[in-house]
């Protein structure tokens, strides 16, 4: 069964599309499984600046950005969240668990709607113990394994980090063909349905 790498962050709006696009690659091809790697865009020490207000944009014709140009290419919508930014550490730690218990689908799903459509904070390890607990892990058992940090190694933080392991955006599709990140799903189901041909 062929498997693909997915490096992405729970707070990422460009990993949320990605998810979306999953489900749609799961029914496309069946035999594909997902292997979701955290990369931790907001690591402690690092903080996110957004970008300045243009002063003159009442004053310029709307421009859609690139995020708003995938969403309508994808046909999705953001859901619309209180803007309260979540340290996502734990929660990608939580998809290490989930892995090895092989439960990573479902807790990815979960964790990813807990935090858009719920608007939950996901640093909050009664949120994620929620989260488990619905994705069918042992919830205490889960809980223990993030207080004693079992899996904090397996998370690769921005900046320096990140861009070491080839990662400068998430998602990042890593296909043996060529890594592509932040795309329509036209192209990457293009690109899985060559990586699954080649597989088989």
């Amino acid at each position: 069964m062929p498997q693909l790498l997915v490096a992405h962050d729970f707070v990422c709006p460009w990993c949320w599309v990605a998810l979306r696009q999953a489900e749609l690659l799961r029914v496309e091809h069946p035999t594909l499984t997902l292997r979701w790697v955290g990369f931790e865009l907001l690591p402690a020490g690092l903080t996110y600046t957004p970008r300045p207000k243009d002063p003159d944009a009442d004053k310029k014709p709307p421009i859609p950005s690139r995020f708003e140009l995938l969403l309508a290419a994808d046909r999705l919508t953001l859901p619309t969240r209180s803007g309260k930014l979540s340290n996502s550490r734990m929660a990608l730690e939580g998809a290490e668990y989930a892995w090895e218990a092989g439960k990573q689908d479902s807790y990815i799903e979960r964790a990813y709607h807990a935090y858009w459509e719920e608007d939950r904070d996901i640093s909050d390890l009664m949120v994620l113990k929620d989260v488990a607990e619905k994705s069918g892990l042992d919830g205490s058992e889960f809980a223990a394994a993030l207080e004693s940090r079992l899996y904090t190694d397996r998370i690769v933080e921005f900046d320096e980090d990140s861009h070491r392991a080839g990662i400068w955006n998430v998602p990042t599709w890593k296909f043996p063909e060529k890594w592509v990140a932040e795309q329509p799903y036209s192209v990457v189901s293009d690109m899985a349905g060559r990586f699954v041909t080649d597989a088989m």
